[in-house]
């Protein structure tokens, strides 16, 4: 609205033009914008107009010039550049000359409107609040804005009029679809001029008929890659360091086409898209590119894992789909950003594609990972034979034998580095001729995991073709074994072979580990050639070693029996663990190797079964009756841990036993034939000496030894 219709003076008087002159052109300017003939053109001096209109950080520049035109001279934002001397290229590029127009109009800081002005750069850039944005982030033409905010403009300043409404900048970005203020969507109107397109005063009258024939506007809350946007254009940067290390342009191509992906998978018809679903799938993206490129590796790798595998044709681009065809095919590959390396990695460790394949606009320079097809072209193996290898290495999933062969991938390094070994390998039933000893020996020494094959042997597993253990492996551990022996010696009384020097006294496994451990100081090595069959033994050394492990904190099941009292067969239904925890229980077998026996019990596994655990005739001896008498005492008032019939021992917790008696000590010890206080044993007319002492374990009467 002129400042003349509101009654108030203004700076820059309207002066006609001169004759032959049209003000608001510029010498070779004059035909770019041609005034009907009959229209007097108008001039504004460049001083301030007053009141000033003032400015708000959230409106883009241009925007703010508009309103100074509807505002001061009542004319929409072409005219207004002529009235003002300003060519229409300045104020859509957002120049220098512009900015310093919109200053000496308004007097406004040159600072703040210049960071607020959307200004063009080469190849399609813009520049806007210090982060440069391309075509991809803005909008150019169409415009978007919330109704509701705009009627709260005009509420709140009826008196400026057509001035009044601001154009956010917010607006201007793709992420941001709608109002954070009002919650609802933003309402769309095309707008091909980019000059035009900064005037929402000429933009609603224009399309005032399609504005009231749209439908209200929906709900519709601001997403987190909306508000990281926003954030960054407020020069916020310490949300997501990943994202903030990249133009917001690839920021947000990164999020939107990774979230596509992850929402709507690799078919994703992005090309129906909508604000909101490109919105959406931005919102999935920032969730996983917030948390650095480790995440984004992360669900890439996912995705490829629940891929089908079935067809060997399944290669990166029906896993990855849009996105890959974007990062595949895009006309500037360098615009994409760190997402592009990211896939490349994650495709390279996850499909088998070897040297001077290009993935990616790059060349590949080394293999990273093999299938079974791959190595075999690189072997010359069989097939099935090595998918069976791999899957006993533990490089391919068990239950994989309807997958194609190309598609489960492993490290090539060590894949190549297997199948090496594996060719150089024997079998087990070989391995004695190797080491120079018996069979089982030489199994016993499998068994033990002092030698070991290429490919896991399942426990137990003994047969012609059973493993494959490695020839320079086995010669690494005889040197080792032959290390600490003096070699050149000759046969002599006193040293034994492996065999005769274990026999009762030790094992092989013990005796072998004596040596590496460096404990048998006098060893000799027969003849050359590292070999177990050219070892003698020192029997001394073997029996001080052997006398001193007996000493040690575990037992055979024959101590145990003698330490508790019990038959040998009662101590073996003890360690049982058929229905459930054992009431003592057995040393794990790999604490065991190199031992005589398999079965053996701590000294703490004794004493907390002693301390927990009192049997019949213990409680008999506590109550002082005959074990008859207190079986019959405690029948139906406390229930035995274990029963004769599981086996063949009665046992009671003996926390349990200590509160029972108490309760009996509280009543006089009255009923069951236990002493009162002051009454003894004899004077009850009871002979201990009935109590016969067999075993203290036993369902007869015993004493502990």
């Amino acid at each position: 609205m002129p400042l003349e219709r509101l009654g108030q003076p203004i700076y820059g008087r309207f002066r006609p033009a001169r004759a032959g002159q049209r003000h608001g052109f510029r010498r070779g300017q004059q035909e770019a914008a041609k005034p009907d003939e009959t229209e007097e053109v108008q001039e504004v001096t460049a001083e301030i107009l007053l009141p000033t209109l003032p400015f708000h950080e959230d409106e883009v520049t241009q925007g703010y010039f508009a309103r100074i035109g509807h505002f001061h001279a009542g004319v929409d934002v072409g005219r207004f550049c002529r009235y003002t001397a300003l060519p229409l290229t300045a104020f859509r590029d957002g120049t220098d000359e512009f900015v310093a127009n919109v200053a000496a109009l308004s007097g406004g800081d040159l600072d703040r409107l210049r960071r607020n002005t959307l200004r063009r750069l080469p190849d399609d850039q813009f520049l806007f609040r210090e982060e440069t944005l391309s075509v991809a982030v803005l909008r150019r033409t169409t415009v978007h804005f919330c109704p509701q905010c705009l009627a709260e403009d005009q509420a709140r300043n009826p008196e400026l009029g057509q001035g009044a409404c601001r154009l956010r900048w917010s607006w201007l970005l793709r992420p941001v679809v709608s109002c954070p203020v009002h919650d609802t969507e933003l309402v769309e109107c095309p707008e091909p001029d980019a000059v035009k397109a900064f005037d929402l005063t000429l933009l609603r009258a224009r399309n005032e008929a399609l504005l009231r024939a749209k439908p209200p506007v929906g709900k519709h809350q601001a997403g987190c890659l909306h508000r990281y946007v926003v954030a960054r254009l407020e020069g916020q940067r310490n949300v997501a360091a990943w994202l903030d290390g990249q133009p917001l342009a690839q920021a947000v191509k990164a999020c939107e086409m990774l979230g596509a992906l992850l929402a709507n998978g690799p078919t994703a018809e992005i090309g129906d898209y909508t604000d909101i679903d490109w919105a959406n799938a931005g919102d999935v993206g920032f969730g996983i590119c917030s948390r650095r490129a480790e995440a984004i590796t992360h669900s890439l790798l996912a995705i490829r894992q629940t891929s089908g595998r079935r067809s060997g044709r399944t290669g990166p681009q029906a896993v990855f789909g849009l996105l890959y065809r974007w990062l595949e095919y895009t006309a500037r590959p360098e615009e994409a950003g760190p997402i592009r390396n990211l896939l490349r990695e994650v495709i390279l460790s996850s499909f088998a594609i070897g040297p001077g394949e290009i993935v990616l606009g790059q060349k590949v320079e080394r293999r990273i990972v093999h299938s079974v097809n791959s190595l075999k072209a690189a072997t010359g193996l069989n097939p099935k034979r090595l998918y069976r290898l791999m899957l006993k290495a533990g490089m391919i999933p068990a239950n994989t034998n309807d997958e194609a062969l190309n598609q489960w991938v492993f490290p090539a390094e060590a894949g190549e580095d297997l199948i090496a070994r594996i060719l150089n390998s024997v079998p087990q039933n070989h391995l004695k001729g190797l080491l120079g000893c018996s069979k089982t020996q030489a199994e016993q020494l499998a068994a033990a995991k002092l030698v070991t094959s290429v490919v896991p042997v399942e426990e137990g597993d003994v047969g012609l073709s059973v493993g494959a253990y490695n020839r320079d492996e086995i010669t690494s551990f005889l040197a080792l074994v032959c290390s600490h022996a003096e070699s050149g010696a000759e046969e002599s009384e006193g040293f034994l072979d492996l065999t005769r020097v274990s026999k009762g006294r030790s094992s092989t496994v013990e005796v072998i580990r004596w040596q590496i451990e460096g404990q048998l100081k006098h060893t000799r090595l027969i003849g050359a050639g590292h070999r177990i069959d050219r070892l003698r033994f020192s029997l001394a050394e073997v029996r001080v070693l052997a006398r001193a492990r007996a000493g040690t904190d575990l037992h055979r099941l024959t101590v145990v029996a003698d330490r508790l009292g019990l038959t040998l067969l009662a101590v073996k239904q003890l360690t049982a663990s058929e229905s459930g925890e054992p009431l003592l229980p057995l040393v794990p077998k790999e604490d065991c190797v190199g031992r005589q026996g398999a079965a053996y019990v701590s000294t703490a596994a004794i004493e907390k079964f002693l301390t927990s655990y009192a049997s019949l005739s213990q409680v008999a001896k506590l109550m002082g009756v005959h074990p008859k008498t207190a079986s019959i005492v405690l029948e139906g008032r406390l229930s035995p841990v274990s029963h004769p019939s599981a086996a063949g021992i009665r046992l009671y917790h003996r926390q349990d036993i200590e509160t029972f008696l108490s309760r009996i000590d509280a009543a006089g010890g009255a009923g069951i034939g236990r002493p009162q206080k002051g009454q003894t044993h004899e004077e009850k007319g009871l002979n201990c000496s009935e109590s016969a002492e067999i075993g203290s374990f036993g369902e007869i009467d015993a004493s502990i030894r």
